[in-house]
């Protein structure tokens, strides 16, 4: 086994996110910010990043920058405001409010209807379809501003359905497209034309399998971050995958997915992975083929056994698995693994003593420590209830507490510490 580019824990503060990111020693400032606008949304050139008083220069690769492993940073916007404060948060609730009353009067609206008959009616039910659709829009304005900045933003309109036609010309150059937080069941096919996209954010809609143009988005070879999380998809289109090479993050928490494609591990540029919140049951055994994978994340599914082939991940740093089926962990995983050093298994019915006793384990551990040595170091406690812990829960304590083997349950398999 070759010897590995040493790989730097670099810990954001992002409104009231606190994230971590991993990268190798030797990267830029550029690519730390490129990999943030990947997790947030938050655009680079928007972002400033301040360490010990002082914003950092793009340019700059991090040792220059005066960063270490374990560097505590704070990203802000470029007016120095940070994003997703308390007055934010109350805006987004009244406006959650006046969506709901809004849905209300539309239901008030078709109720009225069927009491009545002819015009009267045609009338009301007319007037409860333009409800149902939502607040009118100067398309034509946006469309112009997105052709300016390479942003289609769409985000948090509480739309149904984007208008016929939307990105039928002119956008081919666009970088970003941002439909989240809205109620959209289907996309058009039309979506292939954004062939210059790097970045598609999906999340919180209420997107179907059936109700995405797969084979449109397998178009969009230069996508970079993919975000499906919070929708309805069932599956994952196997030609989707295949055809998106580039993908670095894919995102697909809180859906009703049941399996991954094959393809998934055709995605040999993939940094992360997050599938939290399905109805999995095993992972893809071609996820080896993720070579770049440096994050795995898969909590609260029904998975019972890793496959294999995860050993061949050699930059692979943290997997999260909280809230399964598993009762063991393959011993090539936790001695192949070179770089893995954050091992989650809380809530699965493997112990800390079974962990322990896999071989392996020492391997592992060692990595473990000193990844929390590091931390300790640096002033970093961000995520510390999973670094610290060996990874598995040691109910032999929590037994007790629990009125013996018979007490309740904390996750699929186990009780929780």
């Amino acid at each position: 086994m070759g010897d590995t580019e040493q790989s730097w824990a670099l810990q954001v503060k992002y409104g009231s996110q606190q994230l971590e990111v991993n990268l190798p020693a030797s990267a830029k400032i550029q690519e730390l910010q490129e990999r943030l606008q990947e997790l947030t949304g938050a655009f680079v050139r928007k972002q400033k990043l301040i360490h010990k008083g002082k914003v950092l220069v793009s340019s700059h690769d991090l040792a220059k920058a005066g960063l270490t492993n374990g560097a505590k940073l704070m990203l802000l916007l470029s007016d120095a405001s940070v994003v997703t404060t308390q007055g934010q948060q109350a805006l987004q609730q009244q406006k959650k409010a006046r969506q709901e009353e809004a849905a209300q009067r539309v239901r008030d609206l078709y109720s009225q209807a069927k009491g009545l008959g002819g015009a009267a009616a045609a009338a009301i039910t007319a007037a409860a379809a333009a409800a149902q659709a939502g607040p009118t829009f100067d398309w034509q304005e946006r469309k112009r501003n997105w052709g300016k900045t390479g942003i289609i933003s769409v985000r948090d309109l509480n739309l149904i359905a984007l208008p016929d036609g939307l990105f039928d010309s002119g956008f081919e150059t666009a970088r970003v497209a941002d439909l989240s937080h809205n109620r959209l069941e289907r996309l058009s096919a039309s979506l292939s034309l954004l062939t210059g996209l790097h970045t598609l954010r999906l999340e919180h809609n209420q997107l179907t399998s059936e109700g995405l143009p797969w084979e449109a988005l397998a178009q969009l070879t230069l996508l970079t971050a993919l975000s499906l999380d919070r929708n309805r998809l069932e599956s994952v289109s196997e030609g989707a995958m295949g055809g998106l090479r580039g993908l670095k993050v894919l995102s697909l928490s809180n859906n009703l997915l049941s399996s991954l494609p094959e393809a998934v591990g055709q995605l040999a540029a993939l940094r992360v992975l997050a599938v939290d919140d399905n109805r999995l049951e095993l992972l893809p055994e071609s996820i080896g083929g993720c070579s770049s994978l440096l994050e795995l994340s898969a909590e609260r599914n029904r998975i019972r056994l890793l496959p294999a082939s995860l050993a061949h991940l050699t930059h692979l740093q943290t997997v999260r698995l909280d809230g399964n089926m598993i009762t063991a962990v393959p011993p090539a995983v936790l001695l192949d693994c070179a770089s893995l050093a954050t091992l989650s298994l809380q809530g699965n019915p493997i112990t800390a003593d079974q962990l322990r006793s896999t071989p392996g384990f020492s391997e592992y551990d060692a990595r473990r420590v000193a990844r929390c040595n590091k931390q300790l170091d640096g002033g970093v406690l961000a995520h510390a209830s999973r670094t610290f812990t060996e990874g598995a829960e040691d109910r032999q304590w929590s037994r007790w507490g629990d009125g013996g083997p018979g007490g309740a349950a904390g996750g699929p398999g186990g009780t929780k510490s």
